[in-house]
């Protein structure tokens, strides 16, 4: 396998960088920031004059298909109100055609369009109004029958874009072809039920001639119903002995929603006894469901986000960062598909102490001079590591004098001076032993000559050293 390059590459995406208008002003958007993609959009709207009534709409173009849910009402002019996107990277077709159909087979009216001649639609240009189009039967007739659409060209900015079905969901078939919208998660909004118990009056106990009453008030929901109702019983408790005195219902779909931690009206609620569904008093609360609040679905410890749910008690931005992601590669494969590996990847980009505790922080002062401190007789292995690598250095010095003395001794790298030696010096080195030269001869030769001058110049040297004249 072919190892991945890592390294620093220039990347040169296609961004936008806003919209210029009459006014010389520009208009910018979310996605200046991310690689711009075209697609292909069609909106099928409804349909009306057709034959039958259980049928369905399929958009083709090359291989790619998109088809709509069947409509099973009763009604001749069935609506769809649905969204397909094509990569335009992707199209391996000239003509979009639309078919009306009732089953794979039988073709009730079709209509097609030129790619070529469908316009460009890029926000904030309004969007393109749905037409009705005529549908031609397999003679090329027209037979009455028509569907309102509407197709353009767009990007990712498209509003239309996340309910629409893409293209890259054309293998998938069945019920799964629901999953495979895209999708925009929120974060749900949770709201805390408030219930003040003010006081009570008109109260009317079980028995008449009790006195010395303790009474408690207790609440609970039931989710059973379609409609969330909060039931408030008030108990007359004698000992451990409790006893139902009245019950009150609210609809928490007619409570008060608030968001700014403001006084909430208090009102005055019927009690009725517990099966008679009679009068037994009032009582007087302050009921409101609060939505300002943080609900922390992390540790408080490693929270990433602080701020209340509602805007409004938001404190001032003093600025926006935007960030755009716009490709990715080298990434591992994690899983087999068809014979090839793939990987199924999403980017989260998070802001705050939870992700940016994970790095690694710079070291300290203290940390530096610690680890620079040489006077510590602590064992370290980093401190082992650099004192072995000392040592190598150390002996390489003699291992590399060695291998040049080694080869020095074995010829490897001559040093013979025979391009300037003179004649007398290689008539001498090719003499035997002993010379067959005369004694004369030899006493003149360069050898002895230079004996003689290294013996003078040992005897000069040693008149200085005892400061005589030489």
């Amino acid at each position: 396998m072919a190892e991945n390059d890592f390294s620093l590459k220039e990347t040169c995406p296609k961004i936008g960088g806003g919209r210029s208008i009459p006014g010389g002003e520009m208009l910018t958007s979310t996605f200046d920031l991310v690689e711009r993609m075209t697609f292909l959009y069609i909106r099928i709207v409804k349909a009306r004059a057709l034959p039958f009534n259980d049928l369905f709409v399929e958009v083709t173009i090359g291989s790619y298909k998109g088809r709509t849910k069947r409509n099973t009402n009763p009604n001749p002019n069935p609506e769809f109100h649905e969204v397909f996107a094509f990569n335009s990277d992707r199209l391996q077709g000239n003509v979009l055609e639309v078919a009306m159909k009732v089953n794979e087979e039988e073709v009730i009216g079709k209509c097609r369009f030129e790619v070529a001649e469908i316009p460009t639609r890029v926000p904030p240009d309004s969007p393109l109004a749905p037409q009705w189009y005529r549908l031609e039967d397999r003679n090329g007739n027209r037979f009455g029958g028509e569907v309102m659409l509407s197709v353009w060209m767009g990007t990712q900015a498209d509003e239309v874009f996340p309910e629409a079905w893409h293209s890259d969901s054309a293998t998938v078939t069945g019920e799964n072809v629901v999953i495979t919208r895209s999708k925009v998660y929120l974060s749900p909004r949770l709201w805390y039920l408030r219930v003040n118990v003010i006081d009570a009056q008109d109260l009317v106990p079980l028995q008449a001639n009790r006195t010395n009453l303790e009474f408690l008030v207790k609440g609970f929901t039931r989710t059973m119903s379609p409609v969330w109702i909060e039931d408030m019983i008030l108990k007359d408790k004698v000992g451990q002995k409790e006893e139902s005195l009245g019950r009150c219902e609210i609809k928490l779909s007619q409570v008060e929603r608030r968001v700014l931690p403001g006084p909430v009206p208090a009102l005055w609620y019927n009690l009725e006894r517990v099966g008679d569904s009679g009068f037994a008093g009032r009582i007087h609360l302050r009921v409101s469901l609060d939505g300002g609040y943080h609900v922390l679905d992390e540790s408080i410890q490693y929270s990433s986000d602080y701020k209340a749910s509602a805007k409004l008690l938001w404190t001032p931005a003093i600025g926006v960062l935007e960030l755009g992601v716009n490709s990715a590669s080298g990434l591992m494969p994690m899983k087999s598909r068809d014979g090839r590996g793939t990987t199924d990847a999403y980017c989260v980009a998070k802001y705050g102490q939870k992700w940016l505790g994970r790095t690694e922080p710079p070291l300290g002062r203290d940390v530096v001079e610690y680890m620079l401190d040489f006077g510590s007789n602590i064992w370290s292995l980093r401190r082992g590591r650099a004192n072995f690598e000392r040592i190598v250095t150390f002996f390489t010095m003699f291992i590399d004098s060695w291998i040049w003395f080694d080869s020095v001794c074995k010829w490897k790298s001559p040093l013979s001076k025979a391009d300037s030696a003179l004649p007398d010096e290689l008539d001498e080195e090719f003499d035997g032993f002993p010379s067959a030269k005369s004694p004369d001869l030899v006493k003149k030769s360069c050898l002895w000559s230079n004996l003689l001058s290294l013996h003078e110049t040992s005897d000069d040297f040693t008149c200085v050293l005892r400061h005589e004249t030489p």
